[in-house]
């Protein structure tokens, strides 16, 4: 498989359009006629893990947060700049998967709500997507030819399924004028045609290749149709919430949650002997989405980087907070390898065993 292989099958599962706009996702150092030679996960990109990817004969990293951030104006061989070199010198490609791996139903925060064993799991801050409706009116003997068209266009794609079209019986009327060519009827006479009402649905970034195919595969000379736009709840969003096999006291529990999470320190926002079931799970930095999570009725909010007056901000919301460090994305490098390997048999995928981890807890 080639690196351009890859990213389709990537973006097919977790679209790279679903990053923030702030983000930097898809191949940042690379070519994508290159062949894969193996591939190797990581939470960061350093010069441990690409000397790790050299010596394992990986010629593809994918990191979930990304090399290159902001604009580049010189790549010295120090720093980031030296990780550059490394890659480049190396022949190997850089691939960042990180905000829509985040939002992605099966991301990094249900990778760490499988570590602790939370069932039940939903997104805990569901996104919103804009969708387009297209009505089409075509005779009934044309309408196959014209749903095999749009569906070539990228029609009908709900969820898991595709070919989705509703359609209705009814009659159309119209009266060709003297400049008209009517597929069916004569000039200046009214003409009633028994048809179909077709209804299906797109991504608004199709229009223009749906508009296109109805001109093409539809009979009249000017069909009639309409499109619209809409919002639904998607299927991607901001966290996880799910629930424990069973209640357990913070007290007793907190140090289980940090050994199966593998990070060196854990703060807790709030009162030590609460008993918990419900959590809600933002990885990485999720505290300035407190107020929002405070309202999805959960036990526990699980998130990292809580600076001191924004816990005094969640002891003031009542909303019971773990601090469990950045760090604890560390296990989206066996999280995503797992995932990979369930969208392709093709690939040989493995997770870094380099701790990226720039603290040290004294």
């Amino acid at each position: 498989m080639r690196i351009r292989e890859l990213l389709q099958l990537i973006n097919h599962h977790i679209p790279f359009a679903k990053a923030e706009d702030w983000d930097n996702v898809g191949l940042l150092i690379g070519d994508k006629d290159k062949d894969i030679t193996g591939i190797l996960t990581t939470l960061d990109c350093t010069l441990e893990v690409v000397k790790e990817a050299a010596e394992k004969n990986c010629n593809t990293i994918i990191a979930h947060h990304p090399l290159i951030f902001s604009g580049i104006k010189r790549i010295e061989n120090t720093g980031y700049g030296a990780v550059m070199h490394a890659l480049i010198k190396n022949d190997i490609n850089l691939i960042a998967m990180h905000t829509n791996l985040d939002a992605y139903n099966h991301g990094v925060s249900a990778m760490i709500a499988d570590k602790i064993g939370m069932t039940n799991q939903q997104i805990l801050l569901p996104g919103q997507q804009e969708m387009a409706k297209l009505q089409v009116f075509v005779p009934e003997a044309h309408a196959d030819a014209l749903k095999s068209a749009l569906s070539e266009a990228g029609v009908g794609q709900i969820g898991d399924y595709s070919d989705c079209f509703f359609q209705l019986e009814g009659k159309g009327q119209f009266k060709p004028n003297e400049q008209a060519n009517p597929f069916t009827g004569k000039r200046n006479k009214l003409e009633i045609v028994d048809e179909l009402k077709l209804e299906c649905v797109f991504q608004p970034e199709r229009q223009a290749a749906v508009e296109e195919a109805v001109h093409a595969a539809h009979p009249y000379e000017e069909p009639a149709y309409d499109i619209y736009r809409y919002k639904v709840k998607d299927t991607f969003g901001t966290g996880i919430k799910g629930e424990l096999e069973g209640s357990v006291v913070l007290k007793d529990w907190l140090p289980e949650l940090k050994a199966k999470l593998g990070i060196s320190t854990l703060k807790l926002i709030g009162d030590i002997e609460k008993e918990v079931r419900t959590i809600g799970i933002i990885s990485g930095a999720g505290v300035s989405y407190g107020q929002d999570v405070k309202h999805h009725d959960i036990d526990l909010f699980l998130t990292g980087d809580i600076k001191y007056h924004e816990a005094h901000d969640l002891l003031m919301m009542g909303l019971t907070t773990a601090d469990i460090e950045h760090y604890s994305e560390n296990v989206m490098k066996e999280g995503l390898k797992e995932l990979l390997e369930s969208f392709t048999d093709e690939l040989s995928i493995q997770a870094s065993t380099v701790s990226t981890d720039p603290f040290t807890a004294i």
